[in-house]
């Protein structure tokens, strides 16, 4: 009685520190087709890929946006109230994302429809003009650029720094204490300023 009562107690702790496996599915909050690839929608950056910030913190390197990718799982850590994303590009290298609802200011389900989509890059990309295709390939924002531009390139601005789309200006994060203020004229951007400096 005594080895059940432990062996009880130490699937629950193990469940309780590690969370519940796969609380979203990415293909159903897509609505993936079938045959229907998943790409990113906008360049994720990295120092380390197996913990990615879902700030996209704009260090290192980045997977472009357009990259074919497949989900491996989400997981819920019920200590951090966090969850980590999992999925790995064509070449076989492994991702994680980890996602704090506390920076993002949304859910789950709502950061990976702005992550990741069902639409091909060259669907994505086709209107855009060769020269902005370029910077946004590179990872950049320049003035002249359009909102849209700035989502394929940064992403989405993290909503406790931006909470409107509609606002002037967007705040990114250049490292975990330096943060770029992309300022917007109407749909255009005006300017794009390194704060700290």
């Amino acid at each position: 009685m005594r080895q059940r009562l432990f062996t009880l107690f130490a699937v629950l702790a193990a469940l309780y520190l590690g969370g519940c496996a796969d609380p979203e599915v990415m293909s159903e909050i897509l609505q993936q087709k079938q045959n229907e690839k998943i790409y990113t929608r906008y360049n994720l950056w990295y120092l380390n890929p197996e913990k990615i910030s879902c700030l996209n913190i704009q260090q290192g390197t980045f997977l472009p946006l357009g990259s074919e990718i497949e989900p491996l799982g989400t997981s819920y850590s019920m200590i951090s109230g966090n969850s980590t994303i999992t999925f790995r590009d064509m070449s076989g290298k492994k991702y994680s994302i980890e996602f704090d609802p506390g920076y993002r200011l949304c859910t789950l389900r709502d950061y990976l429809s702005d992550t990741f989509t069902t639409t091909p890059p060259g669907e994505m990309l086709k209107d855009i003009p060769s020269a902005t295709l370029e910077r946004i390939k590179a990872g950049q924002v320049v003035a002249g650029m359009t909102r849209r531009d700035v989502l394929l390139a940064y992403g989405p601005p993290p909503a406790a720094r931006t909470p409107n789309l509609r606002n002037e200006t967007w705040l990114y994060y250049l490292t975990v204490s330096d943060v770029a203020r992309v300022i917007f004229r109407g749909d255009t951007v005006r300017n794009v300023l390194n704060i700290n400096e």
